[in-house]
């Protein structure tokens, strides 16, 4: 069967708590519909990334933001946020899921794998 990929988009919260409640650098969880992942504010913008480490997959609960990165707490894989790349060059890649802010909130995009006969609702 073929398959194409969509992006659903969820809506996670409001610009105003996202500016008021996120401290900048500061990993957090966040629980979408089907998917649980770590966020960051990073520059004022959200940054949405798996929970695990993709080395070993160690949880990125305990990370540590680090001028563009963040830093797995167990074995000290660090990866970029903007493209997931392993600075470190193990080849590893974490993965980021976009973001958007429409509206005055801010969605994250998961992708979903559709029959390729069928059209995302």
């Amino acid at each position: 069967m073929f398959f194409k990929t969509h992006v659903r988009w969820v809506k996670v919260f409001s610009e105003k708590l996202f500016n008021n409640d996120f401290l900048e650098g500061v990993v957090r969880p966040l629980s979408l519909k089907d998917l649980d992942v770590l966020c960051v504010k990073l520059d004022g913008e959200l940054k949405v990334f798996e929970k695990s480490c993709p080395h070993q997959k160690a949880s990125l609960v305990n990370a540590v933001y680090e001028e563009g990165t963040v830093v797995c707490p167990w074995h000290k894989y660090a990866f970029d946020l903007e493209t997931g790349r392993d600075i470190c060059s193990a080849g590893n890649t974490l993965k980021i899921y976009p973001t958007k802010l429409e509206d005055g909130y801010w969605f994250v995009g998961e992708e979903v794998r559709l029959p390729f006969w069928m059209d995302p609702a």
